[in-house]
């Protein structure tokens, strides 16, 4: 199976091994589904956030040791007899089989999998290995987006998304980067303790605790977050800088993802708006999109914008929704499922200072997932934003939830996504193509001084 690389927040527990769009029984309402064979589950459309599970090597996916949680996930039955595990193994199985967007399951013999995890069960296994077992059933659909959550993992998920969970760690979002055996920050968290060490976005960590970060295969060996009150010492490394040592106090953190955001000026004068919107998996983000675009445009108004999606792992329909609907208005597409029927992304558009008709600039890259890839597309494709970067790698696809009566959670891949303007585009194979190719930079290796691709952004500003 591909792994795309994906964004880790060292605060987090939960993850999975792909980015991809969902929408979460809590966190918008249920849309109408589509009439077609009964699920055994309860469906309901759902959100996506990179959680933090590390890909294994082997099918089984597991949960990374190093981020601890400070909350207590709510406690929920689990399957512990051989007829429990049975009933929810079938409901699972039948789910897939009734609704994954792609009737041939990708190639996969359905029928065949029943009957070896039918066997397996039969065998006896506990409820950690029942889990495993699920997990590595849905994983062998091999689509980059579907995947399965226990009940441990879809409570704290939603405590994650409604900002009630706080976390010990430093107040960092970070990128691996193990190829030059790093992470590069992406974010830093208003007001954490890796604030006010003097950390910021681009920089790059080479070393926690004098220790590598990365083992041989890449694999995050060694973490910031840890319990509450103790210390980890990192080495950085700033752009133009000399690296040092830092020793930082990790706390309980605010989860919620801040928007930076920079009035810069063009070569001709021109105020452009710059947002760097690394997710739709906060439900607040769109209220700090627009709080920026209000601060951007007071004294004076601005004369463009650029929305940064380069390192955008997506998130929940209705966030992005509310994001879009700055800069655009209308029937973005449809969304269509394994039976043809359509369910329409219409976006109520709301001015802010003149967002609605700025000219835009979306920067997009291979770290561009789900609903930002969704999102820059139906941009480019309604005529709205010109885009620059990188082909995204094609991540596009609907996850829907089902959740179970354990608490456990099937996200699966529901739904495939047709632009308005351009039926033709499939975006899942071909990823959102740029206007304009721009040469890739590592995150960890530019500023917004030395960014070719806002250099580019500016010439195309002043001649417009």
């Amino acid at each position: 199976m591909k792994i795309k690389p994906f964004l880790v927040a060292l605060l987090i527990i939960l993850c999975s091994t792909l980015a991809c769009q969902l929408q979460l029984p809590f966190a918008s309402p249920t849309p109408t589904a589509s009439p077609s064979p009964s699920a055994t589950a309860t469906e309901t459309a759902i959100p996506t956030r990179t959680p933090t599970i590390t890909p294994s090597p082997t099918p089984t996916i597991t949960l990374t040791p190093t981020d601890t949680p400070t909350i207590t996930p709510t406690a929920t039955p689990v399957p512990t007899t051989l007829p429990e595990q049975v009933t929810l193994f079938e409901q699972i199985w039948s789910t897939v089989k009734n609704k994954y967007v792609y009737p041939n399951f990708n190639g996969l013999d359905w029928e065949a999998v029943h009957r070896e995890m039918s066997a397996r069960l039969t065998i006896g296994v506990g409820p950690k290995q029942f889990y495993e077992l699920m997990k590595e059933m849905v994983y062998r659909l091999n689509d980059d987006h579907s995947n399965y959550w226990t009940p441990a993992e879809f409570e704290a998920e939603k405590k994650i998304y409604s900002g009630s969970a706080n976390y010990a760690g430093i107040g960092i979002f970070t990128m691996p980067d193990p190829e030059n055996d790093r992470l590069s920050v992406i974010l830093v968290f208003r007001n954490s303790p890796a604030e006010k060490a003097g950390l910021q976005p681009h920089d790059n960590i080479t070393a926690i605790n004098g220790e590598p970060i990365f083992d041989e295969q890449g694999n995050i060996i060694n973490s910031i977050s840890g319990p509450e009150g103790t210390y980890v010492t990192v080495t950085v490394q700033g752009q133009g800088k000399p690296a040092y040592l830092v020793a930082i106090q990790r706390q309980k953190l605010d989860m919620r993802m801040p928007v930076p955001h920079q009035v810069l000026m063009t070569p001709g004068g021109k105020r452009i708006g710059y947002l760097l919107v690394a997710g739709f998996n906060d439900e607040y983000v769109d209220n700090r999109v627009g709080k920026a675009l209000e601060e951007m445009s007071s004294p004076q108004s601005l004369d463009g914008i650029i929305l940064d999606f380069r390192v955008n792992m997506g998130g929940e329909q209705s966030v992005t929704s509310s994001v879009l609907s700055y800069f655009t208005n209308g029937n973005m597409g449809y969304f269509v499922d394994r039976y043809n029927h359509k369910r329409q992304w219409v976006i109520n558009g709301v001015d802010k200072f003149g967002s609605q008709y700025k000219p835009l600039v979306v920067l997009v890259g291979k770290d561009t997932y789900s609903f930002g890839e969704l999102s820059a597309g139906v941009l480019k494709d309604r005529g709205r934003a010109y885009l620059m970067g990188e082909t995204t790698d094609g991540n596009v696809e609907l996850l829907w939830g089902y959740p179970f009566k354990d608490g456990s959670l099937l996200l699966l891949a529901h739904e495939k996504f047709i632009p308005y303007y351009h039926p033709d585009w499939d975006w899942e194979k071909s990823g959102v193509i740029p206007d304009i190719d721009i040469p890739p930079s590592d995150w960890g290796d530019i500023t917004l001084s030395n960014d070719l691709a806002l250099e580019v952004a500016y010439v195309y500003f002043d001649t417009h």
